[in-house]
């Protein structure tokens, strides 16, 4: 009888090793899909900052352009901001 309780506990300390192995497995897929959507969510994140750094750079020198524009007369106005704009664009590149 003893033989048959000794085989049972061992038995019982399998199945849980099992579950145990089965859930740390689970955790660890879990934890890479995390880390995965963090990488991809910080690469977002730099993309969009960069973006917003063009943007920024193109209004400011679209608006420095417009204004050296009207200094020049109504003729410079709109050529000031394509070139302004141009450049404001080509700055806000660059610092990335």
């Amino acid at each position: 009888m003893a033989r048959g309780v000794g085989a049972t506990l061992q038995s019982l300390g399998q199945d849980t090793q099992q579950q145990a192995m089965g859930t740390l497995g689970a955790a660890a897929q879990q934890e890479t899909q995390r880390n995965s959507q963090n990488q991809m969510l910080e690469a977002l994140l730099e993309a969009q900052e960069k973006a917003g750094r063009v943007q920024l750079g193109s209004t400011v020198g679209s608006l420095a352009g417009f204004y050296a524009g009207t200094q020049m007369g109504s003729v410079g106005g709109p050529l000031g901001i394509l070139i302004g704009g141009t450049v404001g664009a080509i700055a806000g590149g660059l610092f990335d």
